[in-house]
């Protein structure tokens, strides 16, 4: 059943072939997630999961990828209890929204179909569906509460090269950016990360609370980190 799970976390419905060839020094869980699961119904089987296989190739400034390089452990927990998988040489593509793993000259795409969560950096990514896309979207989640979960948003600009010897830009030029989000049940939506929306979320008597416990002892609002101690104090009262 494990193994089933396993191989749910990889991209859908792409290249069989792939499955003969997993080396035989790999790891256990590894080697799971390069199974491709089958469910059977009625007298035949289908299809449900693979990995989707390719090299890239861009004479551009900058990076798609989120993380420096490749070298990045990665703790992947499959969806309904279905068990925590390790996951090495990952990373973000931004442009993609997905996580991928190099291996040589290949790199395997992963989808979140199967998956709940993706922890790696000390960072936690979640896809949840984003309405002005229409499709799901991979966010870092930055606080989940209960009343709001604060999301951050990756995306890329690319700025074209030129032929003008003035701007000195004979390369593409890949710009990372982000913005930040508030999921609530209505929607998700874009928002300004300062004290004064953050305080306005949680209400009159919760933001009362984040105030006084960061003037206490000086956290801000602003600040990532000092925002989760303070998100974290306020919901345990």
């Amino acid at each position: 059943m494990k193994s089933l799970i396993a191989g749910l976390l990889l991209i859908t419905g792409l290249t069989v072939a792939q499955n003969a060839n997993v080396d035989a020094n790999q790891t256990g869980d590894t080697f799971r997630m390069q199974r491709l699961a089958t469910s059977t119904q009625g007298t035949g089987s289908t299809l449900t999961g693979g990995f989707s296989f390719y090299n890239p190739k861009f004479d551009r400034e900058g990076s798609v990828y989120l993380f420096d390089g490749w070298d990045n452990a990665a703790r992947i927990y499959a969806k309904n209890d279905g068990g925590v998988f390790n996951s090495e040489n990952i990373n973000f593509n931004i442009q993609r929204s997905m996580f991928e793993r190099k291996k040589g000259d290949s790199i395997s795409s992963y989808n979140f179909a199967s998956i709940e969560k993706i922890q790696v950096g000390g960072k936690t990514f979640k896809s949840y569906y984003y309405e002005p896309l229409k499709r799901q979207r991979v966010f870092e989640v930055i606080y989940q509460g209960d009343d709001f979960t604060i999301l951050k948003g990756y995306s890329i600009d690319i700025l074209e090269a030129s032929p003008n010897p003035m701007l000195a830009r004979t390369r593409d030029k890949i710009i990372q950016r982000h913005e930040y989000y508030m999921d609530t049940e209505e929607s998700i939506r874009e928002f300004k990360f300062n004290k004064s929306n953050i305080v306005k979320a949680l209400g009159p008597v919760k933001g009362e609370i984040a105030k006084e416990y960061a003037k206490k002892y000086d956290k801000s609002f602003g600040n990532e980190e000092d925002l989760k101690m303070i998100l974290n104090y306020v919901q345990h009262q």
